[in-house]
């Protein structure tokens, strides 16, 4: 989230918004939205009906989580573009950019390019700060 977070303006400048979804409690996502200062809405489903719809619902990790995934919808809310992704590698934000420009972002699999996500030091500074400020709760299914 926080690479959209980073070039939101760049995506508003091509027309489009962007929300995001989180299984967590209003409250949670709120601090998460502070933290990341997201220009965006994050968006609440504590019950879980979204990703679950979406077939986005990680059940093995934390209770339930949602796998991070990608959607471009049109005005008529068409899914044009949709990457499924996981935790370690995540849609290359550059390849969506060219697909919303009317190019291409499909490897020759058709699916679009990945890139490897690696947290480095501040991330894992981060999560340990989080999760000693509010200690490990997972998300309740």
């Amino acid at each position: 989230m926080a690479e959209y977070a980073r070039r939101f303006s760049e995506l508003a400048g091509l027309g489009y918004g962007l929300a995001a979804v989180s299984v967590d409690t209003p409250d949670r996502s709120r601090a998460l939205a502070e933290q990341l200062a997201l220009p965006f809405p994050l968006l609440c489903d504590p019950s879980r009906d979204t990703v679950r719809a979406y077939g986005l619902l990680n059940a093995a990790e934390k209770g339930g989580i949602a796998f991070p995934a990608t959607f471009a919808l049109d005005r008529d809310r068409v899914v044009r573009f949709r990457s499924l992704d996981r935790t370690a590698q995540r849609v290359d934000l550059d390849a969506l950019f060219a697909f919303l420009r009317g190019g291409t972002a499909s490897n020759v699999a058709g699916e679009p390019p990945r890139k490897r996500i690696t947290p480095g030091l501040r991330e894992f500074g981060r999560a340990f700060g989080n999760a000693f400020r509010r200690g490990l709760k997972s998300p309740k299914p």
